[in-house]
C-alpha cells in the first residue's frame, strides 16, 4: 500500500558508470523517518562510511523532499541535502526553500541520490521521466547567475528550476554551498565542495506531475482556516515587512550580536541595519519561497560610485551580521556588495563571514602582515579588503588558500587558535551564545558545527527573560531540536510556524498521506533520527571533546551592551543536557537509550 502525496521513487545517479536508475521508497520508511531530514539521515547511515574521505568518491550527496514540499502547507518547499562534511569531518545536512524541491517532486521524485564522481563536468537534466547526465565543460568556470541563465537558454526553457555550483563548489573550497533559483542556498557545511568533488556542475529539474492527496477537501479547509492568522500574527508581520533583519533591533540591543569577531555583542553603528532602516534603503521587493504566504525574502539593490549597481535576493539575517557586523562593516551598500559576491562565488556567507573576521581580528592585533595578507589592509570595515579576500578564498589564491580550508585550519597554521570563533570547524552564527545561554549547547553539540537551526532557543529564552540562567537549558534545547527534526523532515520552513502549528502539522500529514500519528509518536520518531545523526559522528570517533567553544565564550566576559559581565559554563551546560539526552558523561548514548529508540 502506498501512501499519498508523496511521488513514491527516488532516483539514484552513479557518475563513476553514468548510469541512472529509479527505486521504490518503502511506505515503512515514511512511517519511520518522515522524510526530508529523517530520510537523509536513513541513507546516509546506511550507506556511507563514516571514515570516509569527504571529497572522495564514496561521500553522496542525498536530496531528500518531505510529505509537506510541493502541497499547498505554507512553507511546503524546503528540500534536504545530506552528506559527509568537509568542513567539520562530520554528518551535515542543510536545507534550502526555494522552488527547486518542489519541481522535483512535481517531476516525479521524493529523493535523489548522487555517487561516485565523474572525470570531467557534467550536468544532471531531469524533465519528468527522462534523466540525462550531459557534459558541462561550458558551464565550469561561471558563476551561479552565468550558470543559471546558461542552462535555461541551453534547454530552451526559463521556467526550469536549478541547483548549482559555483567557482568556490568547484576548486572544492569547503565552505561552499549549493545554490537554487540563483539566491537560494544550501549553506552549510561544504555540500558544495562535495559537489564539486563530483564534477557536477548542476542539477536541472522540470515536472509536470500532480499530487494526489489522501483527504484534498480536508487539507484545504485546514489551509484555508490558517492563512488568515499569518495577517495578523506579529512574527509574520516582522517577517513580511523586514524579513530575517528584523531579528538586528532586539539582538543587537540585548547585546549579543557578532560584531568584531564575537569581540563585542552591541555596537550603535550596528542600528543602520534594523528592519525600518534595511526597507527604506535596501529593499524594493518582496520575495516568497514555493508556497508561503509570509514572503520574508526581499529583492534589494545599491547604486553607488563606490560598488556601482547591485542587485540580489536578501541578504537574511546571519549573512547581515557575519560579513557584515562582524567583519565591521556599517553600511548598506557595503554589505550588498559583499553578500553579492558570495551569491556569485558559491560560498556559504555565514562561515566565509567568520574566515574574514578571524583574518581581520589578526590583522589588526600583527599576527598577520600586509605580506601575509597579499598585501589586503585587512582592518575591520575595509569592504574593499573583503571582497577581495572572499575573491581570494573561493580561488583558493594566498593567503585564501587557507581560509578555503576553513577557520579552524587558518588559525591553527597562523598560530592563533583562539580566536577563531567555530565550533568542529564551523563559523558561529549570529547569536553569541554568552547572552543566551541555551545556545551555547545549540552550537557544542550540533552533529555538523556551530549551527544555530538545529534548534534556536534564543526567542524563548529571551521572551522568557531567563537567557543567562544555565540551569534548564538542557530540556529546553532538547525540545527545540527535536522540534526542528519534525520540521525539517515534514519540508516545512520555519518561519511558518507562526500560522501553522504542531496540531495542524499533525492534521495535515494525516490529511496528504492519510498516516495518522500522535504527537508523542512525531516526536519519538525525531529522537530517532537525531540519534542517527549522532551515532554518524560517534562511529568516527567523535565525543565531548568535540563538543566545545571557542575561549571567548567561556572565559572573556562581555565588556559592553545589555549582556555586559557574561560568560558561558559549557561544562555545568552539557553535564545536564547529556542527562537529559541518555548521553554518558562522554556524550555516547546509551545502549538502552539506543535500544528505546529501537537503533542497534
Amino acid at each position: 500500500m502506498t501512501i499519498k502525496g508523496i511521488a513514491g521513487q527516488l532516483l539514484r545517479v552513479d557518475l563513476n558508470r553514468k548510469t541512472i536508475t529509479r527505486e521504490p521508497l518503502p511506505r515503512r520508511l515514511f512511517e519511520d523517518y518522515l522524510g526530508g531530514r529523517g530520510l537523509g539521515a536513513y541513507y546516509l547511515t546506511k550507506e556511507v562510511d563514516p571514515g570516509c574521505d569527504p571529497l572522495g568518491r564514496e561521500n553522496k550527496l542525498i536530496f531528500m523532499n518531505g510529505p509537506f514540499v510541493g502541497t499547498m502547507v505554507p512553507g511546503g518547499n524546503k528540500v534536504c541535502v545530506t552528506f559527509k562534511s568537509p568542513l567539520s569531518n562530520t554528518y551535515s545536512y542543510s536545507l534550502a526553500g526555494g522552488h527547486w524541491g518542489p519541481e522535483l517532486k512535481f517531476a516525479g521524485y521524493d529523493g535523489l541520490i548522487i555517487e561516485g564522481e565523474s572525470e570531467e563536468p557534467v550536468y544532471l537534466w531531469i524533465d519528468d521521466e527522462k534523466v540525462e547526465i550531459r557534459p558541462a565543460e561550458f558551464l565550469w568556470g561561471k558563476d551561479i547567475q552565468e550558470t543559471d541563465n546558461l542552462l535555461k537558454k541551453t534547454l530552451g526553457d526559463p521556467g526550469i528550476h536549478v541547483a548549482c555550483i559555483g567557482i568556490a563548489g568547484e576548486n572544492q573550497v569547503k565552505l561552499a554551498c549549493i545554490t537554487n533559483d540563483v539566491f537560494r542556498e544550501f549553506g552549510r557545511g561544504g555540500c558544495g565542495a562535495v559537489m564539486g568533488s563530483k564534477k557536477l556542475k548542476a542539477i536541472a529539474v522540470r515536472g509536470s506531475g500532480d499530487l494526489e492527496f489522501a483527504d484534498a477537501k480536508g487539507l484545504k479547509e485546514l489551509v484555508e482556516m490558517c492563512l488568515p492568522v499569518y495577517k495578523q500574527h506579529p512574527k509574520a508581520l516582522d517577517r513580511r515587512n523586514y524579513g530575517t533583519n528584523e531579528l538586528v533591533i532586539h539582538i543587537n540591543n540585548a547585546g549579543f550580536m557578532g560584531t568584531r569577531n564575537f569581540s563585542e555583542g552591541y555596537a550603535e553603528a550596528n542600528r543602520e541595519f534594523e528592519g525600518p532602516v534595511f526597507r527604506e534603503k535596501a529593499v524594493f521587493s518582496d520575495a516568497a519561497c514555493y508556497g508561503c504566504p509570509v514572503a520574508c525574502s526581499k529583492y534589494c539593490k545599491a547604486d553607488t560610485r563606490k560598488h556601482g549597481l547591485v542587485k540580489l535576493e536578501g541578504p537574511e539575517f546571519e549573512t547581515l551580521a557575519l560579513l557584515g557586523t562582524n567583519c565591521g562593516l556599517t553600511n548598506w551598500d557595503d554589505l550588498l556588495k559583499a553578500s553579492a559576491v558570495c551569491d556569485a562565488l558559491g560560498l556559504d556567507s555565514m562561515t566565509a563571514g567568520g574566515c574574514v573576521s578571524l583574518a581581520m581580528e589578526c590583522f589588526e592585533k600583527g599576527i598577520l602582515s600586509l605580506e601575509d595578507t597579499d598585501g589586503l589592509d585587512l582592518k575591520f570595515g575595509n569592504c574593499e579588503a573583503e571582497i577581495k579576500l572572499l575573491e581570494k578564498i573561493a580561488k583558493k589564491e594566498g593567503i585564501g588558500a587557507d581560509l578555503a580550508q576553513g577557520p579552524a585550519y587558518a588559525a591553527n597554521k597562523w598560530g592563533a587558535p583562539e580566536l577563531a570563533m567555530h565550533s568542529k570547524n564551523m563559523s558561529f552564527a549570529a547569536y553569541d551564545p554568552r547572552g543566551a545561554k541555551g545556545m551555547a549547547i545549540v552550537y557544542a553539540t550540533s552533529p555538523k558545527g556551530a549551527h544555530h537551526m538545529l534548534g534556536p532557543v534564543f526567542p524563548m529564552e529571551m521572551a522568557a527573560n531567563n537567557r543567562f540562567e544555565e540551569k534548564g537549558k538542557g530540556l529546553l534545547v532538547k525540545g527545540a531540536q527535536m522540534n526542528f527534526v519534525i520540521l525539517d523532515s515534514l519540508g516545512i520552513c520555519s518561519t511558518n510556524q507562526a500560522g501553522f502549528g504542531r496540531p495542524q502539522q499533525i492534521e495535515a500529514l494525516r490529511q496528504i498521506t492519510g498516516l495518522a500519528i500522535s504527537e508523542e509518536e512525531l516526536i519519538f520518531k525525531a529522537e530517532r533520527i537525531f540519534h542517527l545523526e549522532k551515532m554518524f559522528n560517534v562511529k568516527n570517533g567523535f565525543s565531548r571533546k568535540d563538543d566545545t567553544l571557542p575561549r571567548r565564550f567561556t572565559a572573556e566576559a562581555m565588556t559592553r551592551g545589555a549582556s555586559k559581565g557574561q560568560t558561558v559554563d559549557l561544562e555545568a551546560l552539557l553535564d545536564e543536557y547529556y542527562g537529559v539526552m541518555g548521553w554518558d558523561r562522554d556524550g555516547i548514548p546509551s545502549k538502552e537509550k539506543l535500544s528505546q529508540l529501537k537503533l542497534s
